[in-house]
């Protein structure tokens, strides 16, 4: 057993069961059920990629937190939550070519940036500049 009063028939699950589980996730992400949810890890793996670049010595050596003064993640945390903004700012703080991030790092940065792009109708490819949308015919 896993733990001290652990009931074990909770704890065993069939394939059959893991197997449904799987499909409903899937039918839940096909049909934009979990895009909240989705978004929402999106945000919490950029806040992670942010403090971790933030932990790491700024170019001059000096240490993020001396700079800006957030030496808690739940402070840092809370400076990016001040305006609705401010993540997406972080985040673009790091295009055009995402130095100094690591590759996960990257990716959760550009996610939350390609999310914030498409709220906007904004093309991907170009940052700022508003998607050319096709004429209706009347």
């Amino acid at each position: 057993m896993r733990g001290a009063g652990a009931n074990p028939v909770a704890m065993v699950m069939t394939n059959a069961e893991r197997q449904r589980r799987y499909r409903q996730k899937l039918k839940s992400r096909a049909s934009g059920d979990a895009l909240g949810d989705r978004v929402a890890d999106a945000a919490e793996r950029a806040v992670a990629a942010l403090w971790s670049y933030h932990e790491r010595p700024a170019p001059g050596g000096m240490r993020w937190s001396d700079i800006d003064g957030c030496t808690t993640m739940a402070h840092y945390r809370a400076e990016l939550q001040r305006s609705p903004g401010n993540l997406v700012q972080a985040c673009r703080a790091f295009l055009p070519d995402f130095e100094d991030l690591t590759d996960d790092e990257a990716r959760a940065i550009g996610t939350i940036i390609a999310i914030s792009d498409a709220l906007r109708l904004a093309s991907s490819g170009a940052p700022g500049h508003l998607q050319d949308m096709p004429a209706i015919a009347a």
